[in-house]
């Protein structure tokens, strides 16, 4: 494996905003698909190894670089994001996992203060709202699916009777 097949791919995994194939990987990187696999395998045996805040997992189909769960709270003020309030995370929750869904529907469940915190959603870019009679419907974005390593709301969503 050429030296710098590791270092290209941890850059390339680093700069990531969802998880990334190993397809994509190699042919993003213009290495054979064998090569960028050991450099796979050796990223995540030294972030094991070496005791570093973030690990190499797999998720949705690729690989991504995610932090320890003992890091998170620590962090969670730096990342994009992360000052996102409880209650306004339980909105995002229910539009994604129940979304499509009209807006009067969530204030329904989620009580009157989830107006702004669709409006706050809208604005963070996680959630659509479109017109549809007197109320909206509500649906997360690309942006929300990219921000959380999602390649598709089916990842999440309720089954449908």
């Amino acid at each position: 494996m050429r030296g710098n097949v590791k270092a290209a791919v941890e850059a390339a995994l680093f700069v990531a905003t969802r998880p990334l194939t190993l397809e994509e990987l190699a042919r993003g990187l213009r290495f054979p698909e064998d090569e960028v696999y050991a450099a796979l395998e050796g990223i995540a045996a030294e972030l094991e190894a070496g005791g570093k805040p973030y690990r190499l997992v797999r998720k949705g189909g690729g690989y991504i670089l995610e932090l320890r769960e003992e890091y998170a709270d620590l962090v969670r003020p730096f990342a994009p994001g992360g000052d996102i309030p409880e209650p306004v995370l339980r909105t995002l929750a229910l539009i994604a996992y129940r979304g499509p869904i009209k807006q009067a529907e969530v204030v329904r469940i989620r009580g009157q203060r989830a107006y702004a915190h669709v409006k706050d959603l809208v604005k963070r870019g996680f959630v659509r709202a479109r017109k549809e009679g007197a109320t909206k419907i509500l649906e997360v974005t690309e942006e929300f699916l990219e921000y959380f390593g999602l390649e598709s709301p089916k990842d999440f969503r309720a089954p449908r009777d």
